[in-house]
């Protein structure tokens, strides 16, 4: 009986703490994802200032030309992303009547079912309403700029010392940690896992952008390469790069556009999510469709737009630094018999 409550009790203490520990990583989400973001990403790329150390390049040098890299990347892409919406920004005034006649069929449609949308839609589109949702874009966009600073500025540290990770991961090292030794385990199935997601993502993307192109949907390069981004976004990802082409093709050319690009979407991402991906992606990560789909949920919820990009890496990390990694069965191969041991066992049995 004495046993039975003390394992109640410790489940009690469990779960109390975990409650703690989740109510605190929600309030300080604000500095904890630039930082969580900054970890992933020197996880991922340390293989690349592995390879130039190697090539000789010095170890500050080759951690100076991986950031540099990121920079250039990162730079173009949103280059390319911000350049693109702008010039569809400036084209949305041309849809201004075309809109118009779509909230009027949408509204009559509700009328006739008893539901008075008109007012609602006349000032979620004009006046104080729309003014609040510019601020709160700009204002996202700011803060995102500066966390992406911030991220930079912690990734390179962390990407610097990532050497002393390495060798007290060593089991030669005096100092061994097994931490650090999980840690860059982990290292691996992340990189696993991002590969596997990119090469999805990417299918899915060039499919995407061929049934735009068919349809003769505006910016369908701009489409794809969002629906690639938003591919390391389970679940959710799908449904936001899946809005905006939909909603431009119902402008461009009405209803049976829209359906054959809301249709297609679904299709090419059905298929590769739900069908080709559970099979790499759990292969990788040793996680489960449904387990992938809740890290989503609670991480969003947890940490914001960062949690849910990071929601599988981080529910295999919390899974392999609480209980550790499934290692494979230790399973050496046979050795060889010496001539030794068999005149000795001769000579016992003798």
């Amino acid at each position: 009986m004495n046993e039975s409550r003390r394992n109640i009790l410790l489940y009690l203490l469990g779960g109390a703490s975990v409650v703690i520990i989740t109510a605190g990583l929600r309030e300080s989400a604000g500095w904890l994802n630039p930082v969580l973001m900054a970890g992933f990403l020197a996880l991922l790329l340390q293989p690349l200032v592995v390879r130039l150390r190697k090539l000789g390049v010095a170890g500050g040098g080759a951690v100076a030309l991986v950031v540099f890299a990121l920079v250039i990347a990162g730079l173009l892409l949103a280059g390319f992303v911000g350049v693109s919406m702008r010039q569809v920004a400036g084209e949305l005034p041309g849809y201004s009547e075309r809109m118009q006649g779509l909230m009027r069929s949408i509204t009559g449609m509700l009328s006739a079912r008893g539901i008075d949308a008109g007012q609602y839609l006349d000032n979620a589109l004009q006046g104080p309403q729309l003014g609040r949702m510019l601020l709160g874009v700009v204002g996202a966009i700011a803060t995102t700029f500066g966390n992406m600073l911030l991220t930079l500025f912690i990734f390179a540290f962390m990407l610097g010392g990532m050497w002393e990770m390495e060798r007290r991961a060593s089991r030669r090292a005096r100092d061994h940690s097994p931490l650090a030794a999980r840690f860059l385990a982990f290292s691996d199935t992340l990189r696993g896992y991002i590969g596997v997601r990119a090469v999805l993502g990417l299918v899915a993307a060039v499919l995407d952008y061929i049934v735009l192109l068919v349809l003769g949907v505006d910016h369908a390069l701009l489409w794809a390469v969002l629906s690639f981004i938003l591919s390391f976004v389970p679940n959710i990802g799908f449904t936001l790069s899946l809005v905006p082409p939909t909603l431009l093709a119902l402008l461009e050319g009405g209803w049976v556009p829209a359906l054959i690009v809301f249709a297609a979407y679904n299709i090419i991402n059905t298929v590769i999510d739900n069908v080709i991906g559970p099979r790499f992606v759990g292969k990788q990560m040793q996680i489960s469709a449904l387990l992938s789909f809740l890290s989503v949920i609670f991480w969003a919820w947890v940490l914001g737009p960062t949690g849910a990009i990071l929601a599988v890496p981080l529910t295999v990390l919390v899974r392999d630094l609480t209980f550790g990694p499934a290692d494979p069965p230790d399973i050496a191969p046979p050795q060889p018999v010496k001539s030794s041991t068999v005149s000795a066992s001769a000579g016992t049995a003798g």
